[in-house]
């Protein structure tokens, strides 16, 4: 089954994520667990934890559909060592906060060394990794590929690779790839979606591909830049999506959108469900 659907707001309740998610037909979605800028937010109440659980049972949503994504402050190979505590107190609150909720993955950028070489930058992530994998034992991570900007780590397969052969327990670790950062990073996923995706299962196997996010880009290809646009008015075309979608690999796990025309979205949904 293809789990099809938006980054959905939890504004007023995580359990309103449902609703919304309901309400467009998406079939999978995603959802921030707290405000993914800010180092401090409030817990969640027992009683939306609750109503989150039983919405999803008669909804009929599972956690195969669902991707939790991690706050955009965490920094996983920071070469700071008080950015580095607050990212993993972070880190480890977003584990907590997605085992109350039932869920058992987590999404996470794989951080900016800043400064120095980048292997050392990717054993601090892979360390970092390490550490909420042992004091959550029943999560898995998925690690998000990027466009390649500056300093920030993953841009690349072989640096997704390196990654994964610094983390302990790589068993629990796979990946998110989106297609407007393989776009900005010079994988060529508008005329040849295969192509990069069979590359992708060559380096890890299909059993790394944890979930996608299928994002259209404003920016050219190899320009390392991360602009998203809505499927299909970008610069990699609906073809490729609609190539990607058909692909037996990418059935039970979770592909979101993360769009920027909210209005657009239950259009996107049923266009790459084949329902219009």
């Amino acid at each position: 089954m293809l789990f099809i659907g938006p980054h959905v707001s939890i504004s007023g309740s995580v359990a309103n994520a449902l609703d919304r998610a309901k309400e467009l037909g998406a079939t999978g979605f995603a959802i921030f667990t707290k405000n993914q800028r800010q180092w401090k937010s409030p817990e969640l109440k027992e009683e939306d934890i609750v109503l989150f659980k039983d919405k999803m049972n008669s909804y009929g949503y599972s956690n195969s559909c669902i991707l939790p994504h991690a706050g955009y402050l965490i920094n996983l190979a920071t070469p700071d060592e008080e950015l580095r505590i607050k990212s993993l107190n972070l880190f480890l609150e977003e584990a907590r906060r997605i085992t109350s909720l039932g869920l058992d993955i987590i999404n996470i950028h794989p951080g900016s060394y800043k400064e120095g070489s980048i292997e050392d930058g990717i054993k601090r992530s892979a360390m970092m990794i390490d550490e909420v994998l042992s004091q959550f034992p029943n999560i898995k991570i998925a690690i998000e590929n990027t466009a390649g900007a500056g300093t920030i780590l993953g841009s690349s397969f072989k640096e997704l690779s390196m990654i994964l052969d610094n983390i302990k327990a790589s068993d629990r670790v796979g990946f998110t790839l989106d297609t407007a950062h393989l776009f900005g990073a010079g994988y060529d996923v508008k005329n040849e979606p295969d192509k990069v995706l069979d590359q992708f299962f060559s380096y890890f196997g299909s059993e790394k591909l944890f979930g996608m996010h299928l994002n259209d880009s404003k920016v050219p290809l190899a320009s390392n830049k991360d602009r998203h646009d809505s499927i299909g008015k970008g610069l990699i075309g609906l073809d490729a999506f609609l190539t990607i979608v058909k692909r037996k690999e990418v059935q039970n796990i979770p592909l979101i959108l993360e769009t920027p025309d909210e209005s657009l979205w239950k259009a996107e949904i049923s266009t790459l469900l084949g329902r219009i």
